[in-house]
């Protein structure tokens, strides 16, 4: 209750610069990268030039590379983040004034300097390319693949701020485009009524992103349930446990569920099929109390997904 009402209590100050109201629709245009990795681009204009950011709704922040920022003598604090397959990133955060079609005002972004790898993970992205005039963001460490900027939409608190909701936006749709689809998907910004019929709605879990959830099949893969997070930057299912897992055969009929109780959506996936970004794997963590599951962008291939800032949840909906 009361990670909620700090939550409400963050939300009211955030420094934005413009009260959104309009409804805003940006196009996603699906990439692939040269290894066959599902990436999703968003334009938006940063100090009055357009770029193509990488929708990220598993971090926080709007981050660009200094190349990205070309001209801009803008100075702010030192500022660290990392993300969850090793890549840190340092620079200054810094204020410029950003725009999403139409919700446009100043706002706190990481202008990256310096690229490293953490410590609990040396072989990330950046030890295959460290070179900042060709490293792309989440382009797997593949010279001049990815994007010059990161776009960080989901609800944990940073000194970088989540952009939406930083310019005033407190609900928002994700579509991402679908493998073999030709139209690319959407954002949709401060959603009507009649955008948000048919959303079957769920409160987050006090860790700010996260559903409870369970992964399920025939043995050998089993059941395991736990706080399930759905990812837009993050390819591929991933539990990770305190215990081993026998592995599974690629092609395993299976299911993911997400709620509790009897309010639950489910999915039916095959493992380890690309276009169902479907590709499973165990990590064995002795050091956590309990197991977690990464269902990454998988889910976004089957739902349309509504999130709601203030009220601290998501919505699923059927596409």
């Amino acid at each position: 209750m009361w990670k909620t009402i700090l939550s409400a209590l963050a939300l009211a100050l955030l420094p934005a610069t413009a009260v959104a109201a309009d409804r805003v629709e940006l196009p996603v245009r699906a990439v692939t990268l040269s290894d066959g990795t599902h990436r999703f681009g968003v334009t938006l204009t940063i100090d009055g030039r357009p770029i193509e950011a990488g929708l990220d709704t598993g971090s926080t922040g709007l981050r660009v590379m200094a190349r990205g920022l070309p001209g801009s003598t803008a100075k702010g604090s030192p500022t660290r983040y990392f993300y969850a397959v090793g890549t840190q990133f340092e620079g200054e955060a810094i204020t410029l004034p950003i725009a999403l079609g139409s919700v446009s005002g100043s706002v706190k972004i990481q202008r990256i300097d310096r690229l490293s790898c953490t410590a609990a993970k040396p072989d990330c992205p950046v030890r295959r390319n460290d070179d900042p005039a060709t490293f792309g963001i989440q382009g797997n460490g593949l010279p001049d693949e990815g994007f010059v900027a990161i776009l960080g939409v989901n609800f944990r608190r940073d000194v970088v701020p989540n952009p939406f909701e930083a310019l005033g936006v407190r609900q928002w749709i994700v579509e991402l485009p679908r493998p073999g689809d030709p139209a690319p998907g959407r954002i949709v910004l401060n959603p009507t009524p009649a955008d948000l019929e048919g959303y079957r709605r769920y409160r987050l879990l006090d860790d700010d992103n996260s559903l409870a959830g369970c992964l399920s099949g025939a043995a050998p893969l089993g059941r395991t349930c736990g706080p399930a997070t759905i990812d837009s930057g993050a390819p591929g299912l991933r539990v990770v446990a305190a215990s081993p897992h026998r592995p599974v055969p690629p092609g395993t009929p299976a299911t993911l569920t997400l709620g509790d109780g009897h309010d639950q959506a489910s999915m039916d996936i095959e493992t380890d099929r690309r276009e169902q970004a479907s590709h499973l794997t165990f990590e064995q963590r002795p050091d956590i109390q309990a197991t977690r599951l990464f269902f990454g962008i998988s889910p976004y291939f089957h739902w349309s997904v509504f999130y709601d800032a203030e009220a601290h949840m998501i919505g699923l909906r059927p596409r």
